[in-house]
């Protein structure tokens, strides 16, 4: 969670204190008389950067409205884009070894009082899609064994699973011999799959290295939902040295980055050598959590070297002998801590052409978990990472974007308006009826959200959702004044419009959800920041919630594909909303009934959803949201000694923080029908496995699970149910080292 500092705003997932405010909007004077920074929208921006080492640091810059001069220094000029709305600045600072720091800052154009560019109406056809019936899904590929890492400060050894980058893949269709995909594993270890034909069968080949020998590692048949197929390369008896170990920083960082928004890809390299510095392996990357393992052939009582690079950073180590000679079945270990500090963004200020300064920093807030489980890609990354260019495509499928080039810029895409006349928002009414409501979801992104729906016929529903900053705070009084904020139309972040139609040849001609980000200024935004963690890109930032059978991964980057993601509008749920006093809940329930009535359309009645909406207002008896409600399951749960307290349990944690986002996943996640418990949910909320790329990942969203925490940290009840049902009360440590 991330929260103004007195001296410090947020971005889309951030709660801002509402006597900041004022201050966002700074002076707007008219200029200096430089070319650079003359005129009302010229925005001075700088960093305060130490460096415990002494690096040369080197500066980039990107913004999400106007333009930004990207140089190499510590100071540039952010020309901010006409119209009202809050825009964000990001700084990333590196220091040449591997060291990166990141900061967001967000400013106010609304006392600018500039006019929104107008630009031409624009209405484009999707491409012909030619993808077929089928699933995408990702691979992972994973050393052999899980391998056991003992503790710097000494201690048991702990295992951890280490994932394996640059692992050459093909996909072969095993009906035809066709190569339908080659590529490398990412940071991650993982390779996003382009769709497969449903029921067909496929093999996986794969190398620890591209010039390495393919051998068969997966033999699989296509479903029609995505997913995760987990891998190890298999070993051969000439492999009789199993290397491993873990690479970072003394203060725990992982050496490079991994940022899509910024284009950075950096990871230290490992590879072992002959003394005399002949490499006896290719150099490998280590994956984004610090781990590698290598599998070689080495003279059984060889002396060894290990070189290990990050930018800059160059280290030569000793391999460890071992006494009886290297064999498969012993590995060895060898990590190594790089004698380096990250640098440290102390201060990021923006200023007016009169000097004065405008918005604020955005900083964590203190106290909350999350800031001890950082990374950004921690949250709401779960279901896929996109890029700019996936993003693009995906825009593209959908007729939001005339085309794409090869960096991913959109050409001629759409505005709010255009999407907002093609499906009848006033003043484009087609007969057609708006539902509207206003409210805080404070348990999930903690945005001021006014909501609009309509329905334009059997196949064609649509809901525009624009958001404005929620409060810092959770009183009335903090309430009321973000929410009259919004009421104005002033701080408005983002819109974001979600669609449930048709389009030719996809989806066998029915409808299905599509997702479409607009700035405040009604540019089409290719990435949106919900958590404070940084941009992230369409459609992956929107499934991580909605759903999303036919996408895990990666939305495909050439082709036609097809927009279809199998992903789910979610219902409003007003146990988890704040509302103004001026516009109460009461004053709502029907508009905000007619809202859950539409969402049901597209949902059956025996669908998780479905049947939540149902239990909600009791078979449509009533227009009002019953927030006591308990699925039968949990309630005869209740009534069993070992799961007594099941129906709170259900309200507190599956109903504040699980139910809305699971419902839209499936069956599978099927809470009115199906316990919540340990054997399914450990790894996820607890952590502290082996597997990192699964441990406290739920909830995907900061603020979530922020607020569960804060919860159970101040009602021992509620903890030692978080037990029973989930089997911790707080994320346990990763083992032996963070993961970051």
């Amino acid at each position: 969670m991330m929260a103004f500092e007195s001296r410090q705003p947020g971005g889309l997932g951030t709660r801002f204190a509402a006597a900041a405010f004022a201050a966002l909007l700074g002076s707007c004077g008219g200029g200096t008389g430089t070319e650079a920074d003359s005129g009302p929208n010229k925005t001075t921006l700088r960093v305060e950067v130490g460096d415990a080492d002494g690096d040369t640091l080197t500066y980039q810059w990107r913004v999400t409205g106007g333009t930004v001069q990207n140089l190499n220094a510590r100071e540039t000029v952010w020309t901010l884009p006409d119209g009202p709305g809050l825009h964000f600045a990001y700084a990333m600072v590196s220091d040449g070894r591997g060291g990166y720091a990141e900061q967001q800052y967000a400013v106010s154009s609304d006392a600018l009082r500039t006019a929104a560019p107008t630009r031409p109406p624009l209405s484009h056809t999707p491409p012909a899609m030619t993808d077929f019936d089928g699933s995408a899904g990702r691979l992972r590929f994973r050393a052999p064994d899980t391998l056991a890492f003992v503790p710097p400060a000494g201690g048991a050894a702990a295992a951890r699973t280490v994932y394996l980058p640059d692992m050459s893949v093909q996909v072969v269709r095993q009906s035809t011999g066709e190569v339908v995909f080659s590529g490398l594993s990412d940071l991650s270890g993982e390779i996003a799959l382009p769709k497969l034909r449903n029921t067909e069968a496929y093999s996986v080949r794969c190398a620890p290295s591209a010039d390495a020998p393919m051998t068969e590692c997966l033999t699989f048949t296509a479903g029609t939902q995505a997913n995760v197929r987990t891998m190890s390369p298999a070993l051969t008896g000439a492999h009789n040295l199993r290397l491993f170990g873990h690479v970072a920083f003394a203060d725990g960082g992982v050496c490079g980055n991994a940022n899509e928004f910024f284009g950075v890809q950096s990871a230290a390299s490992v590879q072992l050598q002959q003394p005399d510095g002949t490499p006896l392996t290719p150099a490998q990357r280590v994956n984004r959590f610090g781990d590698y393992a290598i599998a070689a052939s080495v003279p059984v009582q060889g002396a060894l070297k290990l070189l290990v690079r990050c930018e800059g950073y160059s280290r030569t180590l000793d391999v460890p002998a071992d006494a009886g000679g290297y064999v498969a079945t012993r590995p060895v270990e060898l990590s190594h801590a790089i004698a380096n500090s990250r640098p440290v963004i102390v201060k990021m200020v923006a200023s007016g052409p009169d000097g004065n300064v405008r918005g604020r920093m955005i900083v964590p807030e203190t106290g909350a978990v999350s800031n001890v489980l950082p990374g950004s890609l921690r949250f709401l990354t779960f279901k896929g990472y996109d890029t700019k260019l996936s993003a693009c495509m995906y825009y593209r499928s959908l007729g939001a974007t005339r085309d794409c080039d090869a960096q991913g810029n959109m050409i001629e895409p759409i505005t709010l308006d255009d999407w907002r006349r093609l499906n009848h928002f006033a003043p484009n009414n087609n007969g057609n009826v708006e539902v509207a409501a206003t409210y805080i979801n404070k348990m999930d992104l903690n945005l001021v959200r006014r909501m609009q729906a309509t329905r334009n016929g059997p196949n064609s529903i649509a809901f525009v959702v624009c958001n404005h900053p929620g409060p810092d705070g959770q009183t009335q009084e903090e309430v009321d004044e973000v929410m009259t904020l919004a009421f104005q139309l002033e701080r408005e972040v983002a819109c974001v419009a979600m669609e449930w139609s048709t389009t030719a040849g996809v989806n066998n001609g029915q409808p299905y959800t599509k997702f479409f980000t607009f700035g405040p200024d009604g540019r089409l935004l290719p990435s949106v920041n919900l958590d404070g963690r940084g941009e992230k890109y369409m459609p992956g930032a929107c499934v991580a919630c909605h759903g999303g059978s036919q996408y895990n991964g990666r939305f495909p980057e050439k082709g036609n594909p097809s927009g279809y993601l199998g992903a789910r509008f979610l219902p409003f749920d007003t146990g988890n909303y704040y509302f103004a006093s001026a516009l109460p809940e009461s004053a709502q329930h029907q508009q905000l009934f007619e809202l859950n009535k539409l969402v049901r359309e597209i949902e059956t009645d025996t669908s998780p959803i479905g049947k939540l909406i149902r239990g909600w207002y009791h078979e449509d008896t009533t227009n009002v949201l019953d927030k006591e409600y308990v699925p039968d399951v949990w309630r005869n749960a209740d009534a069993q000694p070992a799961t007594a307290g099941a129906a709170r349990f259900y309200r507190d944690v599956v109903g504040a923080s699980c139910r809305t986002c699971h419902g839209s996943m499936g069956s599978q996640f099927d809470w009115d029908s199906n316990l919540l418990t340990p054997v399914r949910a450990e790894a996820h909320v607890c952590g502290g496995k082996a597997d990192l790329a699964i441990n406290a990942t739920m909830p995907n969203a900061l603020i979530s699970r922020d607020r569960v925490e804060q919860r159970v940290a101040a009602d021992p009840a509620l903890a030692a149910l978080m037990r029973t049902f989930l089997g911790c009360d707080t994320p346990r440590p990763d083992p032996v080292y963070p993961a970051r």
